[in-house]
């Protein structure tokens, strides 16, 4: 065994032990020193992997173990209660809701219309006073998980099943690209990717699936199924909408009418939630605020948070509409304008970088891939909250945060790796 394959197998039982670590802490949440520091050896033992894979100048690890660690990293966390997030709680009730002939754009789960609904998992529903702001296909795997076994659990499975078929999208697009397979452990491997999946149980791995898989068919003259896949993408979460400027661009009028007929299919059956379809979402984009330093900063300088969003908003989309002329790949696009929108977001939590991540398999980038480690100190906000009740990260923490991100991420720039 050669050396690189030697470290690459220590690291790969060092990233299991400290999952497995992570899955047998009783309450996370209330312990999050506990948790960081099982994350940690598991980041470290990830970017050992990583460094090893990408200076390898021959193959290192064989797609079929880097599949079947990733298997067993996320089997490990399966069985663990959901605590850093409650989104999963969520998303199970919605799905019951489903089954029994609601619509959750509609109506909230602590209407008393669904009080005979209620059952284990509602207690933990998070904002129960709004309906969803899951988009229909989201909805749709809900109600899946809900029909073949009610419950968190179900749908953990689902979305690590998600996981692993991403990777072996990835393995065929990497392919394309004239790139190693052994590139996909930037994903498979990463232990953000495997936390927020199947721990938390989050959405995010849909998403991923469906970009990885639309860009696969893309990059094969696929178009029309990739436009499917790319619509499906849209009713999973709102921000692959972001790809409709470089389409726009270069003019693909069919393909964008085949992602605006998916979208307005996706949305058929739940249309008679009238003005109440994208309540939650309006809320959301108006409202929420956390971990977005550019947020945080504009606003205290402004004095105006309405207009910090606006600014960051067309921030984003001039990104969107210059990256749209310069880029020609449309997976560069992607992975440019989904960073950026993580940039001038006024929230930004752990799990939203699962849409990120498959594409650093693609665009290697140290800053991005540094910050899949250090976005999980934002987790600190649960021993904030817990002593004041504010769901506010301190300045020391988000300084720990982003700083290093962001002098990871300028200096990239300014080695001219990255579009400044």
């Amino acid at each position: 065994m050669t050396r690189g394959r030697l470290v690459l197998a220590a690291a790969a039982v060092l990233l299991l032990i400290s999952t497995a670590a992570i899955g047998l802490l009783p309450s996370p949440h209330a312990h999050v020193a506990r948790f960081l520091l099982c994350y940690g050896v598991a980041f470290a033992a990830y970017l050992v992997s990583v460094r090893v894979v990408l200076h390898a100048r021959a193959a290192v690890v064989s797609p079929v173990l880097l599949l079947a660690v990733c298997a067993v990293a996320h089997a490990l966390l399966i069985p663990a209660r959901p605590d850093l997030s409650t989104d999963v709680y969520r998303y199970a009730w919605e799905g019951h809701v489903i089954l029994h002939g609601y619509n959750p754009f509609a109506v909230a789960p602590n209407d008393t219309t669904l009080a005979g609904l209620r059952n284990s998992d509602y207690p933990f529903v998070s904002h129960p006073h709004m309906p969803t702001i899951y988009p229909p296909l989201a909805q749709g795997v809900f109600a899946l998980g809900a029909w073949l076994h009610p419950g968190v659990t179900t749908l953990k499975v689902l979305f690590s099943l998600f996981n692993l078929a991403t990777v072996l999208v990835l393995f065929r697009l990497l392919k394309r690209r004239n790139l190693p397979a052994a590139y996909a452990a930037m994903f498979a491997w990463n232990p953000l990717v495997i936390v927020e999946t199947a721990h938390s149980g989050h959405v995010d791995a849909l998403v991923a699936l469906l970009l990885v898989l639309g860009l696969d068919l893309w990059e094969g003259k696929r178009r029309v199924s990739a436009g499917v896949l790319l619509g499906a993408a849209v009713l999973s979460k709102y921000f692959a909408a972001s790809m409709m400027p470089w389409l726009a661009r270069r003019r693909q009028l069919l393909i964008l009418a085949v992602i605006a007929a998916v979208v307005v299919a996706g949305y058929l059956p739940f249309a008679h939630a009238g003005g109440r379809l994208f309540y939650s979402l309006r809320e959301y984009s108006e409202n929420w605020r956390f971990n977005g330093p550019p947020f945080l900063a504009l606003s205290r300088f402004l004095g105006d948070q309405m207009m910090v969003r606006r600014l960051l908003a067309g921030a984003g989309i001039a990104f969107a509409v210059a990256a749209a002329f310069r880029e020609r790949d449309l997976a560069r696009y992607l992975y440019l304008v989904t960073a950026c929108m993580l940039l001038v977001s006024p929230t930004v939590y752990p799990w939203y970088m699962m849409s990120l991540m498959p594409l650093l398999c693609l665009f290697r980038n140290r800053a991005w891939i540094a910050f899949s480690g250090l976005v999980m100190l934002s987790y600190l906000v649960w021993n904030t909250y817990g002593a004041t009740g504010a769901w506010m990260l301190p300045s020391r923490w988000l300084a720990l945060e982003y700083v290093p991100f962001y002098a990871l991420l300028l200096a990239g720039v300014a080695r001219g790796r990255e579009t400044a």
